[in-house]
């Protein structure tokens, strides 16, 4: 689950609804979203969106923008697709197909904490869709009908998908390579270490002879129910992979027969000319071995055995994201209201209830997506009065009813001052004793008893100050002034005296 600070987790981008961050890689953060329709109708979908730190950069723009260029193109059933890529102010971003269910890797976890593998038949199944989509990518074409001759660099258990549909997905072509791309600097690395073929540790040109040992990879590991060079994913792990042969499956699990294990260790040849060709026909050769220890499973097995998996996941996931958009939905009310009472300037404060959770708001929310060992506080329902509330709310949300309600303040003001108070320059100048009262409605303490007004969580100013709403009044010189010293203060009177205040009847 992806670590996010929440201030940088915007509400929408594009037409999305952003709900809650599932996922964090080296480029970009990948988000539940939701589209609304018409008719109450909506669509789930996964947004990736640029690291804030990396929009700035125009190479990871153009990274991004070649990663969707090359996904957009591949259709197939076994490869998520690529519902739109668009640019937002929160930077560029790619609207993926959203799969309800976890990557291989996790699954992978969830069965090893139970103490168990995922069943043959299950992992077979699983690895033969992954390969269909793999092959398609490797058989994509330009527009003018040549091979662009793709090379996922990155086929791993992290980005095979496997949904609740039963159906496993490749994604993230995110470092994939395809003729007259960016070519790679030297010394740079891209891909994961413990599924990075030799050619492509070493730099040498690459083809999908290349994903063919990746996948190799990912299925000694599957039926091992273990790593193929431990967890060394740094230089050890690269010198094992430079400097050891793999280790035949069945060193690892000696119930494998012969055949599966003779598939698996062809796809994990050095000899890139004795390596199986394409991932095709290792996808053949795996589906005839798989009949020696009882075929593979149909996909609605493969749908009831994530779905126990990953039942309790996803039902936490749609709690949150239901609390995530009723917060939502109560902030807006509450602005709406203090909309209307700053348009009726009469209604009484205390007759205004305003329903909002008593200490939970967005950032809480966030950071229980991003942490579910960690969830949020139960819900509650205040009713705002005229007295002070205590309440545990962040400093944020009070300085923004604090906001709300300076508003109403100002709107009250500017129909309740004087007229002479905006005289122009060919008003003639207001008496003192007006221009004293103008300078008085001004003063935001002079409609403080007046105005409406929403009870907020109390605010620790010190920590956050918020400006007193002001208004700007226009006045014209008035004539030169001497100083009385009236009630025990010192104040600026016009010669003359004082003028009778407007004020009285």
């Amino acid at each position: 689950m992806a670590s996010l600070d929440p201030a940088s987790f915007p509400e929408r981008i594009g037409r999305y609804e952003l709900l809650l961050p599932i996922g964090n890689g080296g480029m970009a953060t990948v988000y539940l979203a939701r589209q609304e329709m018409l008719g109450g109708v909506h669509r789930d979908v996964a947004i990736k969106l640029m690291h804030a730190h990396l929009r700035g950069d125009p190479d990871w723009a153009t990274h991004l923008l070649a990663e969707a260029t090359l996904a957009a193109r591949i259709r197939h059933p076994n490869v998520v697709q690529v519902v739109e890529v668009g640019d937002d102010r929160e930077g560029m971003f790619i609207a993926l197909e959203y799969v309800q269910g976890d990557t291989l890797a996790g699954l992978l976890r969830m069965a090893r904490q139970r103490g168990e593998q995922v069943p043959l038949p299950i992992a077979g199944r699983i690895l033969l869709d992954s390969l269909a989509g793999l092959h398609a990518a490797h058989e994509l074409k330009d527009d003018d009908g040549q091979p662009l001759q793709l090379v996922h660099r990155d086929y791993s258990p992290q980005n095979i998908l496997v949904g609740t549909d039963g159906m496993a997905r490749l994604t993230d072509f995110g470092i994939a390579k395809a003729r007259g791309g960016e070519r790679t600097a030297t010394g740079i690395l891209k891909g994961k270490i413990a599924y990075m073929s030799p050619e492509q540790a070493l730099g040498d040109p690459l083809d999908r002879r290349a994903d063919v040992w990746a996948a190799g990879v990912v299925a000694w590991e599957v039926l091992a129910g273990k790593r193929l060079f431990g967890k060394q994913d740094d230089v050890r792990g690269l010198l094992k992979l430079l400097n050891e042969t793999p280790p035949r499956l069945t060193d690892a699990r000696p119930d494998i027969p012969q055949q599966l294990d003779d598939v698996i260790a062809n796809a994990l040849s050095k000899d890139l000319d004795r390596r199986t060709p394409t991932a095709a026909q290792l996808a053949k050769q795996l589906r005839e071995a798989w009949q020696t220890i009882g075929g593979v499973a149909e996909m609605n097995d493969v749908a009831a055995y994530v779905t126990e998996l990953t039942s309790s996941r996803l039902e936490q996931r749609t709690e949150q994201v239901t609390r995530v958009r009723s917060l939502r939905r109560r902030m807006l009310n509450v602005s709406q209201a203090a909309i209307e009472l700053a348009s009726e300037p009469h209604t009484s404060s205390s007759s205004v209830a305003v329903a909002s959770p008593e200490a939970e708001d967005a950032q809480t929310l966030v950071r229980a997506a991003a942490d579910p060992a960690d969830p949020p506080p139960a819900d509650a329902v205040w009713e705002a009065s005229t007295g002070p509330k205590r309440s545990r709310r962040p400093l944020w949300l009070g300085a923004a009813a604090l906001t709300l309600v300076g508003l109403a303040a100002i709107a009250v003001t500017t129909r309740t001052a004087p007229t002479d108070a905006t005289a122009t320059d060919a008003t003639p100048a207001p008496s003192a004793s007006a221009a004293t009262a103008a300078r008085t409605t001004s003063h935001p303490n002079a409609v403080a008893s007046s105005a409406p007004s929403i009870a907020a969580p109390s605010v620790d100013l010190a920590a956050e100050p918020t400006a007193a709403p002001t208004t700007a009044v226009r006045r014209t010189p008035a004539p030169r002034s001497t100083t009385k010293k009236r009630s025990g203060r010192t104040g600026t009177v016009p010669k003359g005296g004082l003028a009778p205040s407007p004020f009285k009847k």
